[in-house]
């Protein structure tokens, strides 16, 4: 009871001085975070480990020794990132000030409070993001406000072995057919075991590599009244298609349910497939004759056949219970602006700003750059509904159960469209 009490009188005092809990997320996503200024000396990050972490860390001590602000970088593990974030924001703590987030997850956490509006932010500081790739500066807005600031972009190359490969396949007809050329169990002859992969492991990944069959196949994931029609005639094509080239075909890994990132870009450095369809973060790994020493100068980059690329963005939001919201500002704006993107993209990574994936000096240093934005620019990304992570579970569900064989893919995109509809009904979607 004393406990209640004393929280109790301590409400009544922030409310009487004009402080109380929440008053800093005013309509317009206001900036009155509460710093204060003299003291802000550090701020928290949460980045997902591998690519954003490295090079978020290389970048960090510059925008240290420009501001005076300090970079607690946290470091949390690939596997299950974006539940644990997810989870820790939920929470309502102060502890993190920024958030590396997937852009499809910002309709939930600007929906629910999580995360800070930055409109306000920006015009205070004369900051836009006219630099950014158009379908990039998109992804970060919800309901027309600003949630995130574009750090990091990720579509998919075909990653192919030019030594085996002299022109690679434009269709996924021609695709399966390179790959079989390349498989030992269905050509003795060839150099690799495997034509191609998957990256079938349930969770984030699997569905965007499976989207580009999809759209490709002439799918779509909701119509324009944001009814799922992942069931339709090119939806059961598309699964089937991926169903039969691990079970039937045997033309990827039998293991490629348990493939993610890693896996492919082990298969590929290791000479194991012929091909694989993969990230583009893969590529500076792939060059590097250290890392991967057989196949080094060896390969080379051709758009994901059917011409339906996929993109996402890692995006650095503010948890709207910081305490530092205006120094976070600061750090997520230096990143993304044309001066801070440059020193990322050096740093390795990959920046959705034209004007930096053209810069002389960074496509010296990075030559897939002319590509990535050549992928970029017709791109298609996920919808940023809300319910959108929940919506991904049925997917990765449906896809997941017709890899393993326990249901037929129509069986299990019925079951994922009917969870998605009611879902989405269940949220008045579809109120007459």
């Amino acid at each position: 009871m004393m406990k209640k009490l004393l929280a109790l009188i301590l409400l009544l005092v922030l409310i009487v001085s004009g402080c109380a809990p929440g008053e800093s997320q005013n309509a317009s996503g206001g900036s009155d975070s509460g710093d204060k200024k003299d003291e802000v000396k550090e701020i928290s990050v949460i980045a997902r480990s591998g690519t954003y972490y490295n090079t978020l860390a290389k970048v960090a001590p510059e925008f240290e020794k420009e501001t005076g602000i300090k970079v607690n970088l946290q470091e949390v593990g690939r596997d299950g990132y974006l539940q644990k974030v997810s989870t820790q924001l939920l929470g309502q703590g102060d502890s993190t000030d920024v958030i590396l987030m997937l852009n499809n997850y910002i309709g939930q956490f600007g929906e629910g409070g999580q995360f800070e509006p930055l409109d306000s932010y920006m015009k205070k500081a004369n900051f836009n993001l006219d630099h950014v790739i158009p379908a990039v500066a998109e992804s970060v807005r919800y309901k027309k406000k600003v949630y995130a600031m574009p750090l990091d972009t990720s579509t998919h190359f075909l990653f192919y072995r030019k030594d085996l490969i002299p022109n690679p396949p434009k269709t996924w007809e021609e695709y399966k057919e390179v790959a079989k050329k390349f498989t030992k169990s269905q050509n003795p002859d060839s150099p690799t075991e495997f034509g191609t992969t998957f990256q079938g492991k349930r969770g984030e990944t699997q569905p965007k590599e499976w989207y580009q069959y999809f759209w490709a196949m002439g799918g779509e994931i909701l119509d324009k009244n944001n009814k799922p029609t992942l069931n339709s005639e090119s939806g059961v094509e598309a699964l089937t298609f991926v169903v039969d080239n691990l079970r039937k075909e045997k033309i990827v890994p039998p293991d490629a349910t348990t493939y993610e990132f890693p896996e492919v870009l082990s298969a590929f450095q290791n000479e194991k497939v012929a091909m694989a369809v993969e990230w583009n973060t893969a590529y500076p790994q792939m060059a590097d004759a250290n890392t991967s020493p057989k196949v080094s100068d060896k390969f080379a980059i051709a758009d994901v056949p059917g011409g339906k690329p996929f993109i996402h963005t890692w995006t650095l939001a503010i948890n709207s219970n910081s305490k530092r919201k205006e120094a976070a500002f600061k750090f997520i704006s230096w990143l993304s602006s044309p001066e801070g993107a440059k020193k990322y993209a050096l740093a390795g990574g990959f920046p959705p700003v034209p004007k930096v994936l053209e810069d002389s000096e960074v496509v010296k240093l990075r030559p897939e750059f002319p590509d990535l934005q050549r992928t970029l620019n017709k791109a298609k990304a996920e919808p940023t509904l809300p319910e959108w992570p929940r919506i991904h579970e049925y997917i990765t569900d449906a896809i997941s159960k017709a890899l393993a064989g326990e249901k037929s893919p129509k069986e299990a995109l019925d079951e994922a469209n009917k969870g998605i509809y009611d879902l989405l009904e269940s949220r008045g979607y579809y109120k007459k």
